[in-house]
């Protein structure tokens, strides 16, 4: 199965209610691609916390602000990218390592939960400008 490279660009404004829509232009996107239906409840899920942590963090829930998320296929990858324009820096790393302590209260398993359903996960950092998520998912393609 050849899967053609397909885009497309979303821009919402920081409204959480906007989460939502996105997903449902996520699922309308992935329609045709080989993903179990649990695979793409688990990228739902990663692409919501994505979001969510753009809006709630990297633009402080401003709602003059936007977040712009793109969904593309290159090869026999899925490729999710969001970015926010807050230009807060922060260590994933961090919250990656106090998210396995028992005693840690509410909050910082986003990080944690997206590197665990994504095969690949980064950030670019433009520190006043931008922070930007990509997250890739490997699709299983026969032949």
């Amino acid at each position: 199965m050849e899967i053609k490279d397909k885009y497309l660009h979303i821009q919402i404004p920081c409204y959480l209610k906007q989460i939502r829509d996105v997903r449902k232009m996520m699922k309308d996107f992935c329609e045709e691609l080989p993903f179990t239906e649990e695979e793409l409840i688990n990228i739902e899920l990663a692409l919501n916390e994505g979001i969510s942590n753009a809006i709630n963090h990297g633009s402080s829930n401003n709602k003059k602000m936007h977040v712009d998320i793109e969904f593309m296929t290159r090869g026999k990858f899925f490729i999710i990218v969001i970015k926010d324009y807050g230009g807060k820096e922060f260590n994933p790393e961090y919250f990656e390592r106090i998210t396995l302590k028992k005693d840690w209260g509410r909050g910082g398993r986003g990080v944690y939960l997206i590197k665990t359903i994504m095969d690949e996960v980064s950030y670019l950092f433009s520190n006043g400008n931008f922070t930007a998520l990509y997250m890739s998912k490997k699709m299983k393609l026969n032949g």
